[in-house]
């Protein structure tokens, strides 16, 4: 928004214009570093830490970095969440600027940081507005809600039109993810009721999706060519999309493939692509492809049927 455009908002009788709400979210989101830029959303780094070593997620550490450096560990690299007083501290400087801010985060499932991301939020409560919403999910099913509140808030919406919309975005995201192995999942304890396929893949590619902080299986399939198959069913046979995103870790070939596919059939929609970086990584390991997607809304006649 430009001086101009919020000049003109301004209420009779105001001296200023309203402030508008800010989005805050974390590295997990794995947004691209230009819509961040753009849409001034502040995101807060979870940790990796190889060793005695602790890199801010997407700060001092890149994706391409940690996938490089992965395979020479001995030992799995760990995850940490951002403290309270990070995001106090992030907070305190968007209170600032503005008195309503708008906090997405990653599934409290996989994660302390929506926690965090409250307590912090409770103890400016006198400064500043803080509505926190715990996603649910990861990576760009997450981000696809924090790009849309970034958007609204710009557009001069207000904290409650900023939440609702970001929830609405989350109600209608689908997640689903192939992997290599479940290894890592199974090493870092977040792979939940996927562990059911742990001893019988065989060689099999499962399938994942993101269902309460877990990983859920959907299904498995023997060769990556299926997996991009499967991929695609699952989130696009649903009904209409509005939005993409896909996602990798190691090899940008497939998600190419993705993305061409895609923009057959929906040639009009915003596909993102963007890289897994090294928290989700830690988890998921080399070789994950993922696709994400927004579904359209359902005329409010189908709602009430």
């Amino acid at each position: 928004m430009t001086v101009f455009q919020r000049i003109r908002r301004l209420i009779p009788g105001q001296k200023e214009a309203p402030k508008l709400v800010r989005v805050v979210t974390d590295s997990t989101a794995d947004l691209p570093a230009e819509i961040v830029d753009e849409l001034g959303i502040t995101v807060i780094p979870l940790q990796v830490i190889f060793g005695s070593e602790t890199f801010r997620d997407g700060v001092d550490l890149t994706a391409e970095e940690f996938f490089e450096r992965l395979p020479q560990e001995k030992e799995l690299p760990t995850t940490s969440q951002p403290s309270a007083g990070e995001f106090q501290q992030a907070y305190g400087a968007l209170a600032e600027e503005t008195d309503r801010v708008l906090s997405i985060h990653l599934s409290a499932g996989f994660s302390g940081t929506v926690g965090a991301a409250q307590q912090a939020a409770g103890r400016l409560a006198e400064r500043c507005e803080i509505e926190v919403i715990d996603s649910g999910t990861v990576s760009m099913a997450m981000g696809f809600a924090v790009i849309a509140a970034a958007r609204a808030a710009q557009d001069g919406a207000d904290l409650d039109t900023c939440t609702r919309i970001a929830r609405s975005i989350l109600g209608r995201q689908r997640l689903a993810v192939a992997l290599d192995t479940l290894e890592y999942l199974r090493r870092g304890g977040r792979i939940g009721r996927a562990a059911a396929f742990l001893g019988s893949l065989l060689r099999l590619k499962p399938i994942l999706t993101i269902r309460d902080g877990a990983a859920f299986p959907l299904s498995r399939v023997r060769t990556r060519k299926k997996a991009l198959a499967e991929l695609l069913r699952i989130c696009l046979e649903p009904g209409a999309i509005v939005e993409a995103s896909v996602m990798y870790t190691t090899d940008p070939t497939d998600a190419t493939y993705l993305i061409d596919e895609i923009r057959q059939r929906y040639p009009e929609i915003p596909i993102h692509e963007g890289r897994i970086g090294p928290v989700i990584g830690v988890h998921a390991g080399p070789g994950l492809i993922g696709l994400a997607v927004v579904l359209a809304e359902r005329p409010a006649s189908e709602d009430k049927s």
